[in-house]
């Protein structure tokens, strides 16, 4: 075998390894889903959304690659209480500006289509079970296309994805992020941290027990580029991170 291609096979292992350890990163999370409901006959809506909650800090509204609805005027998405934001038990957030149709203009409602995967960013101090309705409302004519009823929550990272904890310790950062030589944890708020980074196969490349500093920070030196975890101990509260070495 020559030099060349162990080099290659090398690569394409060690590009599996990241493909495999990104697929169990990103299913680290906790969900609510359900399906759109058409609210008027006239205005055509269908498809699958949920809330999900990431355990590296993402928290996203996220319509699936079968979602689908009509143009509107001024469609605009929301997290509410109750199915209608018109009613004032809802205490309705909006997570969205307009929503466009697929060519990316604005044609005018029900002329062209809009569909196909969305994200919207929800605010970091949401807790999953606040909310019990996705919303599209037309502003324009203060209409309502359809909505979500959320379901239950499920996930293998519900029990960790507290509220407290995200709240916590999502103010705790790594900086700079792509990485070379070192990296600082960002401990503004000087919560008393356990700091553990894993490579991408899970083992443990290096260890901090009760550390309280502002900055503190880990040599990088030694180690492969590629993508490391951080996770982040404070009492029971946990986090996990994402850092890039290049």
């Amino acid at each position: 075998m020559t030099i060349k291609t162990k080099i290659m096979k090398t690569k394409l292992l060690y590009l599996t390894v990241i493909i495999l350890s990104s697929i169990q990163f990103l299913n680290a999370q906790c969900s609510r889903s359900g399906a759109f409901v058409q609210s008027d006959p006239a205005y055509f809506i269908s498809g699958d959304a949920n809330i999900t909650f990431a355990e590296n800090g993402n928290k996203e509204v996220i319509f699936e690659s079968n979602f689908q609805t009509v143009q509107g005027a001024d469609l605009r998405v929301y997290l509410s209480r109750t199915d209608d934001i018109a009613n004032a038990a809802s205490n309705a957030i909006q997570i969205s500006g307009q929503l466009i149709n697929d060519d990316g203009g604005t044609s005018g409602p029900g002329v062209s289509p809009i569909t196909g995967t969305m994200r919207f960013s929800v605010p970091t101090d949401l807790e999953i079970d606040a909310y019990d309705f996705i919303v599209i409302q037309c502003i324009a004519i203060n209409e309502r296309w359809g909505y979500v009823s959320l379901g239950e929550a499920s996930g293998a990272s519900c029990s960790v994805l507290s509220v407290e904890a995200n709240n916590v310790l999502q103010t705790v950062n790594l900086y700079p992020n792509p990485a070379t030589d070192k990296f600082e944890v960002i401990n503004n708020k000087q919560l008393p941290l356990s700091i553990v980074l894993y490579d991408v196969i899970g083992n443990k490349v290096k260890t901090l027990a009760n550390t309280q500093i502002k900055k503190q920070s880990f040599s990088l030196m030694g180690l492969n580029s590629g993508v490391y975890l951080v996770e982040i101990n404070s009492g029971d509260q946990r986090i996990i991170k994402r850092l890039i070495k290049r």
